[in-house]
């Protein structure tokens, strides 16, 4: 299978990558030391007053990781994040629920740092009861990863959240084996809970964030000021569009364009009645090893007669991986979700769609 193309979005949008993935790190190995209350075990090679330090000052620089995290979301054009969405859980236009974790997770981790900063004025009762919440903000933070990261379905990835999942789990057997001496039941639930949450993502996973369609589903939107003018609309854009997945199947081109690009176009039969053809094109500049950096696309889905009842572009790009938002001239809008398999030899690419009403 060759593919097709990669989304080109700026460096910024690495780096917010990059720090995210690094502030998951770091928060994993303060979330573990604090777990397993490391500092409570006597030795001679790491006195208490060191595993404390070490916990405070990662700490610390899982916050100011954190910070540039979210600055280069802000800063990045790709995404269209604004600082409300930073701030306000659930707001935003971009993968809401999923971003909307991470600005929760992120709000709790900045009060837990102002409080510690006023913890003698607040007193010790109050500030540990505070400080309870950094435990919420681990879990919270996975899932933001898990369903906003561009990077899930690299191994890379996976492997990074793995080997987070494993510190927490050890630091939480290592505590339930040493701590809570007479509370068996407080020791019975947290080992539970350490087993029946990464079981359950496992579960989940293969028809969430590895699904073909996920960044449809998520809620990515379409690149503002991408999609064309309907020329017709037919009667078929008056009736209700139903969800379906179905079989297509065409040929794909590449050509050079005047200004030294790559225009790369698709045109697909779709197995369904309603919709029978979709045709996609992508503008961008080759890369090295294959496939084209995206700077433009369009996408419209109609029928024989009337091909563009529906336009909109591309909203996420992975290899042979697309997802696209289109519109009616009605309003109506659907988002689309290909898997598809190109032969640029040949000249052809299959596949399925997954066409789900918004």
């Amino acid at each position: 299978m060759t593919a097709l193309a990669t989304a080109g979005p700026s460096a910024l949008w690495y780096l917010t990558r990059a720090t995210g993935a690094v502030t998951l790190v770091l928060l994993t190995a303060s979330v573990a030391l604090g777990v397993a209350n490391v500092g409570r075990l006597r030795s001679a090679r790491w006195p208490r007053f060191v595993v404390e330090g070490l916990h405070r000052n990662v700490s610390l620089l899982a916050i100011a990781v954190l910070a540039v995290h979210i600055c280069t979301t802000l800063l990045d054009p790709f995404a269209s994040i604004h600082l409300l969405d930073a701030v306000i859980p659930f707001v935003s236009t971009y993968r809401p629920l999923w971003l909307g974790l991470g600005a929760f997770a992120s709000d709790l981790l900045i009060a837990i740092a102002l409080t510690s900063m006023v913890r003698r004025r607040l007193g010790h009762r109050a500030w540990r009861a505070t400080h309870w919440f950094a435990y919420a903000c681990w879990p919270i933070a996975l899932l933001h990863a898990v369903g906003t990261g561009s990077d899930i379905k690299q191994l890379w990835m996976q492997a990074l959240l793995a080997g987070c999942m494993i510190a927490v789990i050890v630091a939480i057997w290592a505590r339930a084996g040493v701590g809570w001496p007479q509370r068996r039941g407080l020791r019975g639930s947290a080992l539970a809970v350490s087993i029946a949450l990464p079981v359950a993502l496992v579960v989940w996973l293969p028809s969430g964030p590895l699904a073909s369609n996920w960044a449809s589903r998520a809620g990515t939107p379409a690149v503002a000021g991408s999609a064309g003018s309907t020329a017709q609309v037919a009667s078929t854009t008056q009736q209700s569009i139903s969800a379906f997945s179905a079989r297509v199947n065409g040929s794909v081109s590449q050509r050079q364009t005047s200004s030294g690009g790559v225009e790369v176009t698709l045109s697909l039969a779709v197995d369904n009645p309603a919709l029978g053809t979709v045709h996609v094109r992508i503008d961008g500049n080759a890369v090295a090893g294959g496939g084209v950096q995206m700077t433009a696309s369009s996408v419209s889905i109609g029928t024989s007669s009337s091909p563009t009842l529906f336009e909109g572009a591309i909203t996420s790009l992975a290899g042979t991986q697309i997802a696209a938002r289109v519109a009616a001239t009605d309003g109506r809008a659907l988002q689309l979700g290909f898997a598809l398999r190109v032969d640029s030899a040949a000249g052809s690419a299959s596949g399925t769609v997954q066409v789900t009403p918004v």
